[in-house]
């Protein structure tokens, strides 16, 4: 895992801590669209009066307080552990905007997140218990979509735990690998699109409403979301090489024509619901 670094020269707490010293990790989200390099830059040599030692994108890590300083990062009138800026390391997750404009995580951000947070738990000998979010330190709305989606912030803490994606509670060991691309494609139009789909591994009329409503094609600006990684997965999967990258450019919509001819679907470069169902399979 590489991380990179910017230290701030101004912005965090001088206390050399050891490691004994570093009880909690706090896990944030920007709340803003931005890249974990520009945050470092933010953070670099101009006051702020806030930090946090770790920022994470699509991309790269982003380091900009020391581990043995301490980041100003949850400080609060009242506070629900006694996890401090003094006592703990904050990580930033980076965010992007769903199609109703709300700000979200993707997921390569969560577990390029959760490959970080497991290696500082390592090093600092700190137990799943002491890995929380920002908001159970201060109930401050951070970060917002694990807080909203308390099923999301459980699973991110199981992997975090080793438990394999099979093991979270959006699919069960009964589940065969259609099922599971149909929740998993159920669980990212509610994420992208807060879409309310009952995460049941059937796609039937809901989801076929759904797949309409919000389908994909090449626009511009460029569609950029889960919703569009999740289709460039389920095209490599079937042999149709494409970077996974969540942009729909025109490189996707020639694909996607390409797999529509392969299937007798009309060739139109739309991800709607008949393609959409096809993809999955």
């Amino acid at each position: 895992m590489t991380i990179n670094k910017k230290i701030s020269l101004i912005n965090f707490y001088d206390l050399n801590r050891s490691n004994d010293d570093i009880k909690w990790i706090i896990v944030h989200y920007v709340g803003a669209v931005s890249t974990a390099k520009n945050n470092a830059d933010y953070f670099y040599s101009t006051y702020r009066g806030a930090s946090a030692h770790y920022f994470v994108d699509d991309k790269e890590i982003w380091q900009v307080v020391e581990d043995n300083d301490a980041a100003w990062a949850i400080g609060a009138n009242k506070y629900y552990t006694d996890a401090r800026n003094t006592n703990s390391i904050s990580v930033e997750m980076c965010c992007y905007y769903m199609k109703n404009g709300n700000i979200n995580v993707s997921k390569d951000v969560e577990e390029k997140t959760i490959e970080l947070i497991k290696m500082l738990m390592k090093k600092y000998n700190i137990d799943i218990n002491h890995v929380i979010r920002h908001y159970d330190a201060t109930r401050k709305n951070c970060p917002a979509p694990f807080v909203k989606d308390e099923e999301r912030w459980n699973n991110f803490k199981k992997k975090l735990q080793g438990q394999s994606a099979g093991e979270e509670t959006t699919s069960s060991d009964t589940d065969n690998d259609y099922e599971k691309r149909v929740k998993n494609w159920q669980d990212t139009m509610n994420l992208d699109y807060d879409s309310g789909l009952v995460i049941d591994g059937s796609f039937g009329p809901a989801c076929k409403k759904e797949a309409l409503e919000h389908y994909l094609y090449y626009k511009m600006p460029t569609t950029k979301n889960e919703h569009v990684r999740l289709v460039q997965r389920n095209l490599n999967r079937l042999g149709y090489a494409v970077d996974v990258d969540g942009s729909y450019g025109p490189i996707m919509e020639n694909t996607i024509k390409q797999f529509q001819k392969d299937h007798g679907l009309t060739v139109d470069g739309y991800v709607g619901s008949d393609t959409t169902a096809l993809l999955l399979k």
